[in-house]
């Protein structure tokens, strides 16, 4: 991710709720490739020192966290022989 674009975003305050609103919206079994894009993005914010990562480290991030775990979880698809 480009850098200037990468510390622009962590600095916002609403991108977690953008985040969290847009990652519930999506159908976990069905898009499957979305989710990781979406789950990289938001490790991508993290880097560095933004006010993303000070948020993830400060506030309660149990909705957010709580939100992603549920979200891999929905990930989970049985395997068949092909």
């Amino acid at each position: 991710m480009n850098e200037f674009v990468r510390l622009g975003l962590s600095e916002k305050k609403k991108i977690k709720d953008l985040f969290l609103v847009v990652i519930k919206s999506i159908e976990a079994k069905e898009n499957r490739r979305l989710l990781s894009s979406l789950i990289q993005f938001v490790s991508n914010l993290c880097y560095g020192n933004g006010k993303f990562r000070t948020m993830l480290r400060t506030e309660n991030t149990n909705e957010f966290f709580g939100t992603l775990k549920l979200v891999l979880e929905g990930t989970d698809i049985e395997e068949t022989d092909k």
